[in-house]
């Protein structure tokens, strides 16, 4: 059987929300459930539990990876701000007594996404691309995760990122028995130290 691959450049946000649910199991785990298909936050993310009962926020912008990270912490603050409303609602959720946890999925890296990563555990990162598989439609992931922050490259400006995390080798610190000797000043050299 022939394979047709094409790239689905501009996927309508509601056809995407229906292919990140349908692809739960790779965003969340398996054994979730799907508890709001799109909240009335900003940027309409999408609320599952996971199989522990624990609350994720899925949020998404293919087009905009900076406002589906600030549209993600944003829905996240609001839903623990809520906590006495969630757990009434969701009585299938282990009652929230922290932060949810927080799937982005976007295109590409939002700016700042490093940081952001580092500081929170709760947070994971997934690019996204559409692609159309003869007639059916999909979505191929890749997560980001936080020990691949070592081993990222920023790119100058004007460069576009890849779409694979680009490996940095990094040289193990020498210690200072093994640096090599200086070379000894030449006699010119030496004279013209002297005279400063």
């Amino acid at each position: 059987m022939r394979l047709n691959i094409q790239a689905v450049e501009d996927c309508d946000p509601e056809a995407l929300r229906a292919l990140l649910i349908d692809a739960a199991d790779d965003l969340v785990g398996t054994d979730h459930c799907l508890l709001e298909s799109q909240l009335p936050w900003d940027g309409h993310p999408i609320l599952l539990a996971d199989a522990e009962a624990h609350p994720v926020l899925i949020s998404f912008d293919l087009a905009n990876s900076q406002a589906a990270l600030l549209n993600g912490l944003h829905a996240s603050d609001q839903l623990s701000a809520a906590l006495p409303w969630v757990n009434q609602v969701y009585t299938g959720l282990r009652q929230l007594e922290k932060k949810p946890r927080l799937v982005v999925v976007t295109s590409e890296p939002p700016p700042g996404y490093q940081a952001v990563l580092t500081g929170d555990q709760s947070l994971s990162l997934f690019l996204c691309r559409v692609l159309r598989v003869n007639d059916e439609t999909g979505v191929l992931l890749e997560r980001l995760t936080h020990s691949d922050l070592a081993s990222q490259a920023t790119p100058p400006s004007g460069v576009q990122a890849g779409n694979r995390p680009v490996p940095l080798t990094i040289a193990p610190e020498s210690s200072p028995a093994s640096d090599p000797p200086e070379p000894a000043l030449s006699e010119q050299e030496a004279h013209y130290f002297q005279q400063l």
